[in-house]
């Protein structure tokens, strides 16, 4: 018998690695969470001023999903559409933990920029984006060249790529100069530069919201801050200071950390400095869950998953008296761990062509190596 037969669900809906699709990635339960989330992101849809927002939580309590889930275009389109917005263009990477971070941070977006797509958002907009953006927000003649460039139809993509990954020769830069009659002299190599230029782009991107509304980034486990060097901490701060400083309007920046053995609340100074605490506008709490969100989480995910609906047991191909008993043994444990605890009970019970509902007497059997690590 199949898993779909036997379970009636088309796949596994704990699996702890992440999904391909972009439709794989469901939100379920945890209503409030959610709604401090959307109100943060459509507040900055809709109004300009900038923000750096605290995603704090325990390993596994669900900040990596959030990022994810929220990154989604049909899930910004909708909440954009809610307050009759443009979407914001969105962003999620991990803190950078090599020897340039604030290179690492930058080559990130830049990785993720679709050049020809946005010249082809801003070929029909009501404002010239050099004449009426980029030639007035900076002084800085390099910075102006390169977002010259940047939108420019008549500049080749890739040519530009490789001139903002900083490896085009000065024959290449030569050429980018004449076809967009600019004045790069020279290639982007300083922390100031990276900071300036994507500044700059994303003023370019968001000016009077008409193509997107905002720019969010999701910087994902922070923590790992706390593992790099006082030089490169200093940088990593002085990044969110100075991108935050340089783009007063229409930027977003979720910053999600784990509490660790490594970094506790009373360790927030050291790595977190006074002046990037001190523009933090909002600190959502990643709250172990309760039984009762626990399974309200079970019931929602598991309608997303099932085949056909089971209005008589909503926690099918489980019992609600299984999930009680699992949710007792775990304890006080993040989402992750429940999710992973169920996940391996269905691949047992698949293992062992068992039917559903899994009987409590086959969760008896196999509770030791399912929740065996609470005794280790």
């Amino acid at each position: 018998m199949s898993f779909n037969d036997a379970f009636n669900l088309k796949t596994n809906p704990f699996r702890i690695t992440p999904a391909i699709s972009s439709d794989e990635i469901i939100w379920a339960g945890f209503s409030i969470l959610k709604e401090k989330l959307e109100r943060r992101i459509k507040r900055s849809i809709k109004i300009s001023n900038s923000s750096l927002i605290l995603n704090w939580g325990e390993y596994g309590s669900g900040k990596t999903h959030s990022a994810r889930y929220f990154n989604k275009a049909n899930t910004l389109q909708k909440l954009a559409e809610s307050v009759e917005c443009k979407p914001p263009y969105s962003l999620v990477f991990t803190l950078p933990k090599g020897k340039e971070p604030v290179y690492d941070i930058f080559t990130s977006v830049i990785d993720k920029l679709d050049i020809a797509n946005i010249r082809d958002r801003f070929s029909d907009v009501s404002f010239n984006l050099e004449a009426d953006v980029i030639t007035k927000l900076t002084d800085n003649l390099l910075i102006q060249s390169v977002l010259k460039a940047i939108v420019d139809p008549n500049i080749d993509k890739s040519l530009l790529k490789k001139y903002l990954y900083g490896s085009a020769t000065k024959t290449e830069i030569s050429s980018i100069n004449k076809s967009a009659h600019t004045d790069i002299l020279r290639s982007l190599n300083k922390d100031n530069d990276y900071i300036l230029l994507l500044s700059g782009l994303f003023t370019c991107l968001t000016y009077k919201k008409e193509v997107f509304s905002t720019i969010i980034i999701w910087i994902d486990e922070f923590e790992d801050i706390a593992i790099l060097s006082s030089s490169n901490i200093d940088k990593t701060n002085n990044f969110l200071r100075e991108i935050l400083d340089n783009t007063p309007n229409n930027l977003l920046i979720f910053v999600n950390l784990t509490q660790s053995a490594l970094l506790g609340v009373s360790d927030l100074g050291d790595y977190i400095y006074d002046s990037v605490r001190s523009r933090i506008k909002e600190r959502i709490n990643f709250e172990l869950p309760s039984k009762d969100e626990l399974k309200i989480y079970l019931k929602d995910i598991l309608k997303e998953y099932h085949i056909t609906a089971n209005d008589e047991n909503n926690y099918f191909p489980f019992t609600e008296h299984l999930i009680d008993e699992i949710i007792n043994d775990l304890g006080n444990v993040s989402l992750r761990s429940f999710n992973e605890a169920l996940s391996l009970l269905l691949e047992l019970a698949d293992m062992d062509n068992k039917q559903a509902p899994i009987a409590i007497e086959y969760y008896h059997e196999v509770k030791p190596e399912i929740i065996g690590w609470k005794n280790e």
